[in-house]
């Protein structure tokens, strides 16, 4: 009977796991500032929806017999009674 092949020993196959917990980097041990939250999660997005906004407000006020301000103008309708 043949004997079974064996890896060759420099194979990924036989890389041993490395000793002790793994390195942590810099980054992921400081806690993120408060300005990095603050642009993150208002500043970011409020600029956001204020582009969206303010493009529903300049497109309103200059073409107010579009589909767009009429479209908004009767869904106000229904949802205001």
């Amino acid at each position: 009977m043949a004997a079974p092949a064996r890896a060759p020993q420099n194979s990924p196959k036989r890389q041993e796991p490395p000793a002790g917990p793994p390195a942590k980097r810099e980054e992921e041990e400081a806690p993120p500032s408060r300005l990095a939250w603050f642009i993150g999660w208002v500043g970011v997005p409020g600029l956001v929806f204020g582009g969206i906004f303010g493009g529903g407000v300049l497109v309103g006020a200059h073409y107010p017999d579009g589909w767009i301000a009429w479209a908004v103008t009767g869904l106000a309708g229904l949802l205001g009674g």
